[in-house]
C-alpha cells in the first residue's frame, strides 16, 4: 500500500493537473466563431495562465517527493497547451513556467520556493504539553484543573492551545489532527465545531476574562468553522492542518482553538489533559516535514 504522505502528494498534484485540463477545456472548446474572437483570445491567455501556475506548483510538487531533487521540465503537452519549466538551486528554488495555449503564451516566475523533504516526515504527539480548561456562563472560577472538558449549548465552550516549539518555521506541517475521547457513552450525535482564537488567554480564562487584564463574552474567535465533528460514543477528532501550518509560517499567531456545541440544547463532556489515564487525555497528532 502506498504511504498516506505520497498517496497525499500524489492525489494533489491529480487534482492540480484535472483543474488546468478543465480550465482549457472551457476555454478551448469554445465556439471559433468571428464574433467570439476576441473572448476565445482571453479565454486562451487565462488558460495559458493557469497552466503555468500549475508547472510551478509541479515543480515544487515533484522537489518535495522526490527526495529533494528538482529537475527542468518539458515542453509537456496537457489539453491543447504546452508548458515548459526551467529550475534554478536545490532546496529553495526559482522556477519559471511558460505555457502556450493555441499560440497565447503566459509565463509565471516564483523565486525563492522553499522544498519540504516529504519523503521522510515524522510525527510528532502532543498530549502533556497542552493547555486546556472549560469556561461556563455563568461566569465560573478557573476551571482548568477538572479532569472533563464540559461542553453545553450557549453556556460552555472549550478552550485549548499546546506548546509550539514542535513546530517551527523550519518545518512543513503535513497534518495536524486533534483526537478526543467523550466521557460517556450516547446514541446522540453531537457536532462540535472548531474555531480559531483570535486572543491571548491564559489557563485561568473564564467565560468573561480571557485573563486579568482582558474582557470577552465566551471567547472571541473567528466566524469560520476550522473543522466539525459528529461525536457519539467514540474517540473523534479535527483536523486542524490548515491552522498549524498558519501558526507555522507565523502567518497567524498561535492563540489556540475553541471548541463549541453547533446546535441548541445539547451537551457533551470530554476528558482533559487532567484525566489519570494517558489514553483519555486529548491528543494532538502532527506529521510534520523539514526544508529540504
Amino acid at each position: 500500500m502506498m504511504p498516506r504522505r505520497q498517496e497525499g502528494a500524489l492525489l494533489l498534484m491529480v487534482s492540480l493537473l484535472l483543474a488546468t485540463l478543465a480550465a482549457l477545456a472551457f476555454g478551448i472548446n469554445r465556439a471559433g466563431s468571428v464574433e467570439l474572437r476576441s473572448i476565445n483570445d482571453d479565454y486562451e491567455g487565462r488558460a495559458a495562465a493557469y497552466l503555468a501556475e500549475a508547472g510551478v506548483a509541479a515543480a515544487r510538487w515533484s522537489g518535495q517527493v522526490g527526495a529533494c531533487v528538482t529537475r527542468p521540465v518539458g515542453p509537456i503537452a496537457l489539453g491543447g497547451g504546452t508548458v515548459t519549466i526551467t529550475i534554478k538551486s536545490e532546496d529553495i528554488i526559482d522556477v519559471t513556467a511558460t505555457a502556450t495555449v493555441n499560440g497565447a503564451m503566459r509565463t509565471v516566475t516564483r523565486n525563492g520556493l522553499q522544498l519540504y523533504d516529504l519523503r521522510q516526515t515524522e510525527r510528532v504527539d502532543i498530549s502533556d504539553k497542552t493547555t486546556d480548561t472549560t469556561i461556563v456562563n455563568p461566569s465560573a472560577g478557573p476551571l482548568e484543573k477538572e479532569q472533563t472538558l464540559r461542553l453545553v449549548s450557549g453556556k460552555s465552550h472549550i478552550l485549548m492551545k499546546w506548546d509550539m516549539d514542535e513546530i517551527d518555521d523550519d518545518v512543513l506541517v503535513v497534518s495536524a489532527t486533534l483526537n478526543m475521547m467523550p466521557t460517556t457513552i450516547s446514541g446522540v450525535v453531537r457536532q462540535v465545531a472548531a474555531h480559531r482564537v483570535t486572543t491571548e488567554w491564559d489557563k485561568g480564562a473564564t467565560w468573561i476574562k480571557a485573563r486579568p487584564a482582558s474582557n470577552w463574552n465566551g471567547g472571541a474567535y473567528t466566524d469560520a468553522v476550522l473543522a466539525s465533528a459528529g461525536v457519539g460514543s467514540l474517540a473523534v477528532n479535527w483536523d486542524l492542518t490548515g491552522l498549524f501550518d498558519g501558526w507555522a509560517s507565523e502567518r497567524l499567531l498561535p492563540l489556540g482553538v475553541l471548541l463549541r456545541l453547533v446546535d441548541a440544547d445539547q451537551a457533551v463532556n470530554f476528558y482533559s489533559r487532567e484525566a489519570p489515564l494517558s489514553g483519555m487525555r486529548p491528543l494532538l497528532r502532527i506529521v510534520r516535514a523539514k526544508k529540504c
